[in-house]
């Protein structure tokens, strides 16, 4: 016999691995990238005739040397994106529209390429990996037997566990 269960359950799960090219002008004599940090990393996600998609931001820090390495500074920009979700569904049947996202941040954005070139613009490569799990109300049907028996009865547990001599004994 199969039953109708109501519950909240994982509908759907979604990757989004995104590479950011980006150019980066100083109006510097830059000599030398040195490094290059990310953080603030701000994201939120919308969802829109089933498509989720993810919106944010994070700061980039560069650090470069000029004149010819006598001098050190740091440009900062904040660099936003807005990506969609790659999702994979389930086939369910909800109760309700509503759903319930969460996102998990599996590899930070990360610059993986600086280059300098010789007008002075530095190319960064930026990659990140997000995942994204996708939850509803939905009904699940689930197979329960009606003919479930006890591995014993309850004559042969008494009979297993209870000692007939107990008062003799003593």
């Amino acid at each position: 016999m199969y039953r109708e269960i109501a519950a909240k359950t994982l509908i759907g799960k979604g990757k989004l691995a995104t590479i950011i090219n980006k150019n980066v002008y100083i109006d510097e004599d830059i000599s030398k990238t040195l490094g290059c940090w990310i953080i603030n990393l701000k994201y939120e996600t919308t969802e829109d005739n089933g498509k989720i998609v993810l919106k944010g931001s994070f700061d980039i820090q560069l650090w470069y040397a000029s004149n010819n390495d006598q001098k050190s500074s740091v440009y900062t920009e904040t660099i936003e994106f807005e990506e969609p979700f790659i999702m994979s569904y389930r086939d369910l049947r909800t109760i309700s529209e509503e759903k319930f996202i969460k996102v998990y941040v599996s590899h930070y954005p990360t610059c993986i390429k600086m280059e300098l070139a010789s007008n002075g613009v530095v190319s960064l490569k930026i990659e990140s990996l997000f995942l994204v799990d996708c939850f509803a109300e939905a009904i699940l049907v689930v197979n329960c037997a009606d003919d479930y028996k006890e591995d014993i009865s309850i004559d042969e547990e008494i009979l297993m566990n209870v000692n007939p001599n107990y008062l003799e004994n003593k």
